[in-house]
């Protein structure tokens, strides 16, 4: 009982600290709401964009958004940690080195997929979605030209948000693959052979994925094509550590 007790002690500070901590990082976000705006929308406003808002409640409910999101990404590292340090006493040494690479594995996934999405993907979407503004030729309107009709792009920074939003779920879906093949492999559910035998069927795929995820720039969808058949084979050179 005394054994209990200490759990559900160590249980209950635990989620005190997640949940004082989870707090804290909200209203920090929440406080410091220009700079914020400025670091998500960068790759948007260095191609000289502004941002709009339509309805009344519309940027109050989008900064709360943002300051979710960010909360979250930040506590999931801080839950991991919890997770870890409340459970791995009861594991073996040979049980908790395997837990310990998927948890690393994962966070490592983690931070690779938001320095892909802020550094490559959303200039790229950004600048692709600029392209579409048009202008027609230059007509005399009295003392000066303009243009017959032309059609500009202005953002509202709901749709900006969501937009990271599903850029960043369906990524995050993708990079948690090597963690679920890895899983597989030591469950030996799946085998080297798997993916060794498939390699045409693999290299496919990783054309289709790059066409439905990146603009159609034929450079950027041939480096993600690249990336992920590099991906697959790593698949294969892991599977044989699990053989």
């Amino acid at each position: 009982m005394a054994n209990i007790h200490y759990h559900l002690l160590e249980i209950k500070s635990r989620f005190f600290y997640l949940i004082s901590s989870t707090l804290c990082t909200f209203f920090l976000f929440y406080s410091y709401q220009i700079e914020i705006v400025y670091i998500i929308g960068k790759p948007f406003i260095e191609l000289h964009q502004t941002f709009i808002f339509l309805e009344l409640t519309e940027a109050f409910y989008t900064l709360l958004k943002i300051s979710t999101i960010l909360t979250i990404i930040l506590i999931i590292p801080f839950f991991f940690y919890h997770f870890w340090s409340f459970f791995i006493p009861s594991f073996y040494q040979s049980e908790r080195k395997k837990i310990n690479f998927f948890v690393l594995l994962f966070l490592f996934l983690f931070v690779c997929e938001i320095l892909l999405i802020y550094f490559y993907l959303l200039p790229k979407i950004c600048h692709f979605l600029i392209s579409f503004e048009m202008a027609s030729n230059l007509e005399n309107s009295g003392l000066y030209l303009v243009p017959l009709i032309s059609v500009e792009f202005t953002a509202r920074i709901e749709s900006y948000v969501k937009l990271i939003i599903k850029i960043s779920s369906i990524i995050l879906l993708l990079f948690q693959i090597p963690l679920c093949i890895c899983i597989l492999y030591s469950k030996k559910l799946i085998h080297v052979s798997s993916f060794y035998n498939n390699r045409k069927i693999l290299s496919l795929m990783a054309l289709l994925i790059s066409a439905f995820l990146v603009p159609p720039d034929a450079s950027s969808q041939l480096i993600v094509a690249i990336f992920f058949f590099l991906l697959f084979e790593f698949f294969i050179f892991v599977g044989f550590f699990f053989e």
